[in-house]
């Protein structure tokens, strides 16, 4: 069995025990675990039991690490250690090691923060904060909150025995779970001298230890010499009073008595207490049987060692009982000078057994010293694993709805997918956007096949079939994503069309009624509507189908229902801009203020009438304003112009004097904004001068010149003007004022000059025409 009584060496990181019986037989056990190694019958050396799995695919990322660790020792290592041993203990012989005999022990794993959790004691639970369990079962790992609440946490899980082998070279094995990060620091880190996976060994041997130790030294003569001078005369002595005696005389060193106890507070020492005690209380009768003889000699029997044990406590019950009495000794006077030796040595001790443990602890070393020493490759040790095996992938597509069912009026998507020569369809509606479908894989090689064939049928919902399909189908299309998603604007679009009025007079025209339609008859389209607009809702949104989007030319025609009964249809417009914008029919309006400059003192009333004439456009219109000395304000004349080029207003006035006379002023015309009436005005003519309608360009004209002139000698009137006209559109005017209506033609020739520089003129010719046309021909 172990002694533990030193001296203990420790030999190159070995610990080594004597025994308690054999001088030559010593224990060991290594200070620190290594990795166990095992021999390579094709390389022809030993390698470590360690393997890091990494891996990685869709089902997640992360490794295994496995390695199996001991606390043994090699045998020349330990030959060399016992040849050491023989020196440093100077040994005849060369000492004898064995193992470290163990009766129980546990083993710990420490990596990257998480660690094996405390083992619970018998029948317990494990501690707090872990999920391990004790006696071979699996544990995980015990990492902290700090690191579980934010960050990677490394270590995700660790397996392992509770227990070491507790035999041999006590080997255990790991299997440790990691995540991705945990994975990189451990492959990185046990490329380094000393790796991350920290091995704590408890374990637990029984050993031979002392117990205690009672030595008594008496000097006889001091003894005797005392006990006479105290005990002497007396006859009957008491037994307290005799250990009285004896303790003056261990106090004046006559009897040196000494008591070690080797047995620390705390421990299970009621046992070896008793012990001592009993050697203790043996050592006392010794004197006390020397030196007294009992008054009353008790029953005569042979005491064993219980007796012995208790004597001291029955003397102190049978004091307690009698008073005394039962305790009664007298001196017995002997000359141990003449019949022992004057001196008198006592040595009394036991050793115990015990139950002790031992740690070896350490960090394993690295691969780094394996690889360099060995000549090893990293890549034995550390095995990439790819999850995704083809063999087991699923060839899968899922399929996604891009279609705005609400604002194309889409019912439903029918989408027919073939995989291989397996085929199989998808109905995605408003409440079901998103399917998906598998395949067991095809493989071209190591690789999965990932082509997909398929096509959709896309059909409408509250659809005229006379207008427009309803429903369209794509061609056959391949892919090879996993998202397929489904856009069937791809096949169509819908060109929204915004109809809106802008600035328009409600009060004219209280509803706008627009026809549209769009037609492709290649592609069968055939779309029709018809909006109203109102003050209320002055804008509509036209949504067009559309197959080509290369055509998307559309008409429309504008119905303007009048406020009094009488409507304006326009024609039919053709248009590519995606817009229709309403405004007033008639935007240009002509307005014309009258002012009566007239002396109401002389003049009672003034009468204007006033003639707005449009033949091309079937408009004539007309109005009466009247002004007196009561009502002498200026009055306008309004109208509505559908040709802007045409501004010219008609106006004839009549003037009543108070005296009962009248002057008339003949019909005259303006292009002003005003019209100054005075009771001499005289009448003023305005003629327009156009060119007969033709292509200059092809009759090669390149201007007309007009002269006109007006005279009237009797009146002392006399106007001539010139008008150049370049284009067909042009527009010449001639002013002149006139006296007699009877006297109001004017004479006018033209020249129609060409490009080649050549000109054709006309003779002087009279006219009273307001629009005058130029013949070019």
């Amino acid at each position: 069995m172990i002694y533990l009584k030193g001296p203990f060496p420790i030999i190159n990181g070995v610990s080594l025990m004597p025994d308690h019986e054999d001088p030559n037989w010593f224990y060991y056990m290594p200070l620190a675990p290594r990795l166990t190694q095992a021999l390579d019958a094709g390389a022809g050396q030993k390698v470590p039991q360690l393997q890091l799995l990494k891996f990685r695919g869709t089902a997640g990322s992360g490794g295994f690490l496995n390695f199996d660790c001991n606390v043994g020792i090699d045998g020349p290592q330990l030959d060399d250690i016992a040849e050491e041993l023989k020196r440093m203990m100077h040994l005849r012989e060369t000492p004898k090691l064995g193992p470290l005999p163990l009766v129980g022990g546990t083993v710990r794993l420490l990596l990257l923060g998480a660690s094996t959790p405390d083992q619970p004691a018998s029948g317990g639970k494990p501690a707090a904060g872990s999920s391990g369990s004790s006696g071979g079962s699996s544990s995980s790992s015990s990492a902290t909150a700090a690191a579980a609440a934010a960050g990677p946490k490394f270590v995700t899980r660790i397996d392992q025995s509770a227990h070491p082998a507790l035999y041999g070279d006590n080997q255990a094995t790991f299997s440790v779970a990691l995540d991705a990060p945990g994975v990189t620091v451990l492959e990185q880190a046990l490329q380094g001298e000393m790796s991350p996976i920290g091995i704590v060994y408890s374990l637990d041997y029984l050993g031979l230890r002392p117990a205690y130790k009672v030595h008594l030294h008496i000097d006889w003569d001091r003894v005797q010499k005392s006990l006479d001078e105290q005990f002497g005369a007396s006859f009957i002595f008491f037994s307290s009073q005799i250990d009285t005696a004896v303790d003056k005389l261990v106090e004046n060193r006559a009897i040196q008595m000494e008591v070690d106890t080797f047995v620390p507070e705390g421990e299970d020492d009621s046992s070896v207490i008793a012990s001592r005690d009993r050697a203790v209380q043996e050592v006392r009768e010794m004197i006390t049987n020397a030196f007294f003889q009992p008054s009353i000699d008790p029953t005569k029997h042979g005491p064993d060692g219980w007796d012995k044990a208790g004597q001291f406590a029955e003397r102190l019950s049978g004091l307690a009982a009698t008073g005394g009495l039962g305790g009664c000794f007298s001196y017995k006077k002997t000359d141990y000078t003449r019949i022992d030796k004057k001196m008198l040595d006592v040595n009394m001790s036991e050793r115990t057994t015990v139950r002790r443990s031992i740690y070896p602890q350490g960090h394993l070393a690295g691969l780094f010293q394996v690889l360099r020493d060995q000549h090893l490759d990293l890549n034995r040790f550390v095995v990439p694993v790819n999850l995704d095996d083809p063999w087991f992938q699923r060839r899968q597509v899922n399929v996604i709805s891009r279609a705005n069912f609400d604002e194309d009026s889409v019912n439903s998507l029918n989408v027919q997918l073939r995989y291989g020569n397996d085929g199989k369809s998808v109905l995605l509606e408003p409440n079901h956007l998103t399917d998906k479908v598998d395949w067991a894989s095809n493989l071209d090689g190591n690789s999965v096949k990932r082509d997909v064939s398929y096509q959709y049928t896309v059909s409408f919902k509250s659809v005229d079939g006379t207008q427009r399909p309803p429903s369209i189908d794509s061609p056959l299309l391949n892919t090879q994503t996993d998202n397929l998603e489904i856009d069937p604007r791809r096949l169509y679009s819908i060109i929204h069309v915004p109809i809106t009025a802008v600035g328009f007079p409600w009060q004219k025209y209280p509803t706008v009624q627009v026809q549209v339609r769009y037609t492709d008859e290649q592609n069968g389209l055939r779309e029709q509507q018809s909006f109203l607009l109102n003050s209320d809702r002055t804008s509509q949104d036209w949504k067009v189908f559309v197959l080509n989007r290369q055509s998307t030319t559309f008409e429309y025609k504008l119905i303007f229902r009048g406020a009094d009964g009488h409507d304006l249809e326009k024609a039919w417009v053709s248009t590519d801009q995606q817009q229709i914008i309403i405004r007033d029919p008639f935007p240009s309006s002509r307005k014309v203020d009258v002012v009566a400059n007239v002396s109401w003192d002389k003049v009672q009333n003034v009468f204007v009438d006033l003639f707005y004439d449009d033949p091309a456009n079937n408009i004539s219109q007309q109005s009466s304003l009247s002004f007196s000395k009561t009502d002498p304000m200026p009055k306008s004349f309004s109208v509505e112009m559908r040709d802007p080029s045409r501004r010219r207003v008609a106006y004839e006035s009549t003037v009543l004097f108070t005296d009962g006379r009248m002057v008339q002023v003949p019909r005259s015309y303006t292009l002003d904004a005003r019209i100054i009436v005075r009771s001499d005005s005289k009448g003023h003519k305005i003629v327009n001068i156009r060119p007969q309608a033709a292509d200059f360009a092809d009759l090669k004209i390149k201007q007309i010149v007009v002269q006109a002139k007006y005279e009237d000698l009797g009146n002392g009137l006399s106007f001539a003007g010139q008008s150049v006209l370049t284009k067909p559109e042009s527009v010449g005017t001639f002013e002149f004022d006139y006296v007699d209506p009877n006297q109001s033609k004017y004479s006018y020739q033209a020249s129609v000059q060409f490009t080649n520089g050549l000109s054709r003129d006309t003779d002087w010719q009279t006219s009273d025409d307001a629009d005058l046309v130029i013949a070019v021909m």
